[in-house]
């Protein structure tokens, strides 16, 4: 009867110790599912913080866009005022180079009708001379 008692001992503590792996094997995978679920809500977590970051990235191209669009614009309106400035110097220079063209002209015409007319008299006077 020792023996029995001795293996129904065993017995009962062989099924303690079953029981107890199983409980553990519970616990066990409870804890890894927990592990699981923390690391699910992490990448959740880590997606949203991406999502966001690219839709700030986004935000900042367009804004970073929208003022390099404008100062282009700016920067061809100036460009446009500024050959339409210079287009004004220019027929203004066009004109004052014309009136200038034009007083020389009287000029020149004035000196060399001086010049024809002293000529003009000097050829007299030589006739004259050569004639007396």
């Amino acid at each position: 009867m020792t023996t029995d008692n001795t293996l129904n001992d065993l017995k009962n503590k062989a099924s303690e110790l079953g029981d107890d792996i199983q409980l553990k094997a519970k616990e066990a995978q409870l804890e890894g599912e927990k592990a699981l679920d923390g690391a699910k809500h992490k990448v959740e977590e880590l997606k949203l913080e991406g999502e966001k970051a690219l839709n700030d990235a986004k935000h900042e191209h367009a804004e970073q866009h929208a003022e390099t669009k404008d100062r282009l614009e700016q920067l061809k309106a100036e460009a446009s005022h500024k050959f339409d400035e210079a287009k004004v110097k220019a027929a203004e220079l066009k004109h004052e180079a014309v009136e200038k063209f034009d007083e020389l002209k009287v000029q020149a015409t004035e000196k060399f009708d001086e010049l024809k007319k002293k000529a003009t008299d000097t050829l007299h006077k030589f006739k004259k001379d050569d004639q007396a």
